[in-house]
C-alpha cells in the first residue's frame, strides 16, 4: 500500500503522521510539505521574477526539508518506516495530488483544522478540500488527531455502485487492526408529500413507497453485510447494516458520533471534481469532527 501524507507547519503535523503510521504500519508512506509562494496569482509573471522568487524561498526550502526530517523521525520507531519526502515550491493541494499520482498512491492522508464555527477549516478552497475533492485515489482526512486506532468505522452507502467501490477499497487496504463497521443506508423522506396538503390523496401511495424502499434497503445492507463475512475483507471487518429514514446528511452526522471514522464513496461529478458543493458528502465532510475517509 502507498500513502502520501501532506506535512504541514501546524502543530498538529506529527501527531497527523503517527495517526496515519500506526493504522497503516505496513504502508510505503512519502511525506510532502509545500511552500506555497502565490506564484499562481500572477500567471505572467516573467523569468527574472521568478528566479528572484526561487532564490528568495531558498530558506524557506531548506527549513521544508528539516520539517520533513523531524516528521520522519517522530514515527514510532517500533514500526520501522522510512519515509521518501518531497518539499517544492507551489500549491499545496496540487503538489500533494502529484505526489499521489506520481507515486500510484491508494490513499492521501491530510489534516483539517478544527473552528469554533459549523463550516470548520474544511471549506471551499482550503487545501483538504480541493485535495479531496480532486485526489486521483482514496483520501482520509483527519480532524482529531488524538485517534491512534480505528475501532468502529460507520460506512455510509447509497447504491450498489458506491457499496462496490468501498468494499473493494476496503478490503484490498484494511486497516492494522480489526474493525467494526456498521453499513448505513439511508431511505429519503418524501418531503413534498409531508409538506404538500394537496398531496394527501396519495398518502396510501407514499405509504406503499415507503414501506417497499425500507424493505429494499434492508436487503441492500443485509447483501452489503455479507460480502464483509467471506475472504479476503472477513479478517478485518465485522459488518452489520442498519436502516434508517430522513435527510441522508443529518442522519449520518448524527450517527457518526458514535463511531471512530466515516466512510463514503466519492459522489458527483464535474469535470475532475469528485463531489459537489452541496451534495450529501459535502455536508457530511463540512459538519463532523471525526476522520472521514473518501474511497477513490
Amino acid at each position: 500500500m502507498r500513502i502520501v501524507v501532506g506535512i504541514s507547519s501546524d502543530d498538529q503535523t506529527f501527531s497527523l503522521l503517527r495517526v496515519a503510521a500506526q493504522l497503516y504500519p505496513q504502508a510505503a508512506f512519502t511525506l510532502v510539505h509545500a511552500i506555497d509562494h502565490g506564484l499562481t496569482r500572477y500567471p505572467t509573471l516573467g523569468t527574472k521574477a521568478r528566479d528572484k522568487v526561487h532564490e528568495e524561498m531558498s530558506p524557506l526550502l531548506d527549513a521544508g526539508h528539516t520539517l520533513l526530517e523531524k516528521a520522519a523521525k517522530s514515527i514510532p520507531a517500533d514500526l520501522n518506516i522510512t519515509p521518501e519526502t518531497a518539499c517544492s515550491l507551489g500549491n499545496p493541494s496540487r503538489l500533494i495530488i502529484k505526489a499521489a499520482e506520481k507515486k500510484a498512491a491508494d490513499l492521501i492522508i491530510i489534516g483539517s483544522r478544527e473552528h469554533q464555527h459549523e463550516e470548520r477549516e474544511f471549506t471551499l478552497g482550503s487545501t483538504s478540500h480541493q485535495t479531496a475533492s480532486h485526489a486521483p485515489c482514496a483520501t482520509l482526512t483527519i480532524k482529531n488527531t488524538q485517534i491512534t486506532q480505528i475501532r468502529r468505522a460507520l460506512i455510509a452507502v447509497k447504491s450498489p455502485d458506491d457499496s462496490a467501490q468501498i468494499y473493494r477499497w476496503l478490503a484490498s487496504n484494511p486497516f492494522h487492526s480489526p474493525v467494526e463497521v456498521t453499513i448505513l443506508h439511508v431511505v429519503p423522506a418524501l418531503h413534498s408529500y409531508l409538506a404538500n396538503h394537496a398531496l394527501a390523496q396519495y398518502d396510501q401511495w407514499h405509504d406503499f413507497l415507503h414501506n417497499d424502499s425500507m424493505g429494499s434497503g434492508q436487503d441492500f445492507v443485509d447483501n452489503v453485510s455479507a460480502m464483509f463475512t467471506k475472504p479476503p475483507a472477513s479478517n478485518h471487518y465485522k459488518a452489520h447494516g442498519q436502516i434508517a429514514n430522513g435527510d441522508p446528511a443529518d442522519i449520518i452526522i448524527k450517527e457518526a458520533a458514535q463511531y471512530d471514522l466515516v466512510i463514503v464513496g466519492s459522489s458527483g461529478a464535474l469535470s475532475a471534481i469528485r463531489f459537489l458543493y452541496g451534495s450529501v458528502v459535502q455536508k457530511v465532510i463540512h459538519r463532523i469532527s471525526i476522520p472521514i475517509m473518501i474511497t477513490g
